[in-house]
C-alpha cells in the first residue's frame, strides 16, 4: 500500500513536470510568434513610411517646379515689359545723348 502511494506520487510529480515542460513549450512558442509578428509589424510600418516620404517628397517636388516655371513666366513679363519699356523711351534717350554731345562746346 505504502508502495502504491509513493508510485502514485512518482507519477503525478512526472505528470506535473510534463505540463510544467509543455506550459513552458507553449509560452516559448506564444513569445517566438509574437516576435515574429512585431518584426513583421515593423518593417511593414517601415515600408509604408518610405512610400509616405517618396509621396511626399514627388509632391513637393512638383510644386516646386510648378512654382520656378511660374516665377520664370512672371520673369520673362516682366522682362518683355521692360524691353518694350526701354523701347519707347530709344528715341527719347538718343535724343538727349546726341543733344548733350553736339551742343557741348
Amino acid at each position: 500500500m505504502v508502495q502504491d502511494v509513493l508510485e502514485r506520487i512518482r507519477e503525478a510529480e512526472a505528470q506535473a513536470e510534463r505540463i510544467k515542460q509543455e506550459a513552458r513549450r507553449q509560452a516559448d512558442e506564444l513569445v517566438a510568434e509574437a516576435r515574429a509578428a512585431a518584426s513583421t509589424l515593423v518593417e511593414e510600418a517601415k515600408r509604408q513610411a518610405r512610400e509616405e516620404g517618396a509621396r511626399l517628397i514627388a509632391t513637393e517636388e512638383s510644386k516646386a517646379h510648378q512654382e520656378a516655371e511660374e516665377i520664370q513666366r512672371r520673369g520673362a513679363l516682366q522682362a518683355a515689359q521692360i524691353q518694350k519699356d526701354a523701347e519707347k523711351n530709344l528715341n527719347a534717350a538718343v535724343e538727349f545723348v546726341l543733344q548733350r554731345v553736339v551742343m557741348q562746346p
